[in-house]
Order: C-alpha cells, then sequence, then structure tokens
C-alpha cells in the first residue's frame, strides 16, 4: 500500500473511503492516539485529520472519491483546545455543542470526548441531530458512554434511544423536545456523568430555530454552550442569559463541505447499519399496538395514513400501484420505516413495514430485532432494505 512521510508539526487530511496505519512516530486524530500498525477506517464522505506530534510515516488506502491532502500545522484551532481543556479542568460537567452543518462542531465534540477520556473521567455523548445521527438511525437521538478514546464518534452506537421519526426536527418541534426530555431524563436515572457532551442539529435560522434552541438549553441547563461558526451568532446573543459560560469558536482550518445528496448519502449509510442482519417477520396486527410518529393510536386511522402514504409515493414516482405496500416492497425492495418497542415499551430498533392487511391481520416488518414486539411507531418514510431513501414526507401533512 502507499506511504506517506509526515513531518512533525503537519496535518494528513484523509478523505473516506480510506484507512490507515501508523507505521512509525507519534500521530492523533482529533486528540485520539493513532495506536502502532492499527488500522484506522474512515468512512464515505467523512474526513479526519491526522496531526503528526513527531516525525511519522503513514501507511494509507482509499476507494473511489476518497482521497490525501497534507497541509502545514494543525487543522484543529488552538481556540478549541484551550477550551476544552478549560472545561476539562473546572468542575462544570455539561458542554453543549451548536453550529450550522459542516461546521466541525461534531469534530470539536470528539475532541472534547477524547480530551475528557485522555484524563480518566467518564463521558457520555447525546446526540440530538436526527438528521446526521451519528450514533443512532436517522431519525432518531441517543446516547452512549464512551471508556476509551475514539477517532469518529459514529463508530459508537447508542446505549439509549428516542424515536423522533423524521429526518429535520421543524414538522415536530415539539415531538422533537418531548423525546430530548425523555432521553435526558433517561440518563439522569442511570448515570451522573463527570462530563456530558451534546451535539445539536443544525437548524439555526428563523424565530422557530430560536425558540427550539432556547427549549434545548432549558432541558439540558448546560454549563457551556459552544457555538462554532459565525453563522450562530444570532442564536448566541439569545442564549446567552440562559447559561454560565457562551463560547463562540471559528470552524476547523479544513472543513469538508457536503452537498445535500452527500448528507443523504450518510443518512442512507446508517439506516443500512441498523438494517443489517435483517429478517422478514410476520406479525398478526392484533399483537400488537400501532401507533404513528405523532401519536395517533387509532387503528384505522393508522390504516388511512398508510394509503396516503403509498399514493403519495405513487403520484411523486408518477406511477399507478396494484398492490399498493407490497408491490413496493416487490419493485423497490423497500418499505415504511418503523420503530419497534419491547414489551415494556423501550425503542429497541428500526424495520421496514412490508406488508400491511387489516383484512387478514396481518404485517410483515423487515427488522434485526427478534425478540417481542409490543408496539410499532410507523413514519412518514419510504426507505429500501440497502438504506436509501425512497421517499419521504413531512409527517403533519399525512393527517391533514
Amino acid at each position: 500500500m502507499p506511504i506517506h512521510n509526515l513531518k512533525s508539526g503537519k496535518t494528513l487530511i484523509v478523505n473516506g473511503p480510506a484507512s490507515l496505519r501508523l507505521l512509525e512516530g507519534k500521530a492523533s486524530i482529533l486528540e485520539y492516539p493513532l495506536p502502532p500498525k492499527k488500522q484506522v477506517v474512515v468512512k464515505s464522505w467523512r474526513s479526519r485529520p491526522v496531526y503528526a506530534h513527531e516525525d511519522s510515516v503513514i501507511e494509507y488506502t482509499f476507494g473511489e472519491g476518497g482521497s490525501i491532502e497534507e497541509v502545514d500545522g494543525n487543522t484543529v484551532p488552538e481556540g478549541w483546545i484551550k477550551i476544552i481543556n478549560e472545561v476539562a479542568e473546572s468542575d462544570k460537567s455539561i458542554l453543549m455543542f451548536i453550529g450550522p452543518p459542516d461546521s466541525g462542531k461534531t469534530s470539536l465534540a470528539t475532541l472534547a470526548l477524547n480530551i475528557f477520556l485522555k484524563r480518566k473521567m467518564q463521558c457520555i455523548f447525546i446526540d440530538l441531530d436526527v438528521g446526521q445521527s451519528n450514533i443512532c438511525p436517522p431519525t432518531t437521538m441517543g446516547y452512549t458512554v464512551l471508556r476509551n478514546p475514539i477517532p469518529d464518534i459514529s463508530q459508537a452506537r447508542a446505549e439509549y434511544m428516542e424515536a423522533f421519526g423524521y429526518t429535520s426536527p421543524t414538522p415536530l418541534v415539539s415531538r422533537h423536545l418531548e423525546c430530548a426530555k425523555r432521553l435526558f431524563n433517561n440518563l439522569l436515572n442511570k448515570y451522573s456523568p463527570q462530563k456530558l457532551v451534546i451535539d445539536v442539529d443544525g437548524w439555526l435560522h428563523g424565530e422557530g430555530a430560536i425558540t427550539h434552541k432556547k427549549e434545548l438549553v432549558q432541558i439540558f441547563n448546560p454549563d457551556y454552550l459552544i457555538i462554532v461558526g459565525e453563522t450562530c451568532q444570532e442564536i448566541g446573543e439569545h442564549l446567552k442569559h440562559h447559561t454560565l459560560e457562551v463560547r463562540e469558536l471559528p470552524p476547523p482550518l479544513m472543513v469538508r463541505k457536503r452537498s445535500l445528496e452527500a448528507r443523504k448519502k450518510l443518512r442512507e449509510m446508517m439506516y443500512e447499519k441498523f438494517l443489517r442482519k435483517s429478517i422478514i417477520r410476520s406479525i398478526p396486527i392484533s399483537w400488537v399496538e400501532l401507533r404513528y410518529i405523532t401519536g395517533e393510536n387509532r387503528s384505522y386511522k393508522i390504516a388511512s395514513i398508510i394509503d396516503k402514504l403509498i399514493n403519495s409515493f405513487s403520484e411523486d414516482k408518477g406511477i399507478v400501484l396494484e398492490e399498493g405496500l407490497e408491490e413496493i416492497c416487490k419493485t423497490y425492495k423497500a418499505g415504511i420505516l418503523c420503530y419497534l418497542y419491547d414489551i415494556n415499551y423501550n425503542f429497541s430498533g428500526i424495520g421496514l413495514l412490508t406488508l400491511f392487511n387489516p383484512r387478514k391481520n396481518l404485517m410483515k416488518i423487515y427488522t434485526p430485532f427478534q425478540s417481542q414486539i409490543k408496539q410499532v411507531t410507523i413514519s412518514s418514510l419510504i426507505i429500501s432494505v440497502e438504506g436509501s431513501e425512497i421517499f419521504s414526507i413531512p409527517p403533519p401533512i399525512l393527517e391533514s
């Protein structure tokens, strides 16, 4: 494989899909020390900054769309490391990161976690970004307990999740806040973390966004509100009186800007990840409690919502579906994204509803979840078994 000699004080930007190994020297990714000769994978549409603390030899390979680029210095701003070290040395425990898409806030959150973990602190990461989830399926939020530094937070899996139901909080703001509150209460009932790092979605402009962020601040009451990027100043001005410390930090020196299509591809990779090892489960409808993501639980209403979703999909594609959902499954290898709950009403995983026949009292769900299902909550997205977003529509539209 190719080898790159990286001089001390320089950074190698590795754009995925790629993998790398440290053969000689000392280098790190966002304060994660690269273990000698251990492979580190950089996923598609993501990038990792490898900073050389001393002259290093990096072995690398990349697939289609991947690349490497060497730059002088450390792409992580000095201000980032300064504020995180300040937090690490304080008794304050809760940090909330806010920033627009591609501002580097998730990288900053990863940096913070790694610095805290290197100091042997108990750290919990909360992911509230339902459109670009890192530790749970898109359209959901969750938290994970971390014990060791990590090069990419998406390598972790959520310990606890809440099903929100859409890729943006905008059509269901109240539900997003309710899910966040339940998630936080669950965490507090289990843990008293030394450091809690919260990554928030990139919805920042307009009165609705400001109100939403104010409400999140009230729920979590962070000790530090860290705002990444200049476009968030409006939010910062409105939130300063809610927190003990509000800090505005610059984005990293190099950011991999993602198009809407690239962001969609990232979501699809995460759907696929959480649908792996799925099987088709046939379940009598009467055996489970059915809900729509807005809270509707009347069976005839849910059947009507499913019909409306199928009709909207049919109109969008300009096709006629003779067999409805079953035909979508056969033709597109897809189904309606749904959320499965165990006998204790804990959200336990996602699935794809591929058949819904009230007349025969039968539903089929493609899912990796194999335990008893107590409740099934239906969303307004149609997803393929490979994770592709075939169709989506804001949930309230199907109830109108």
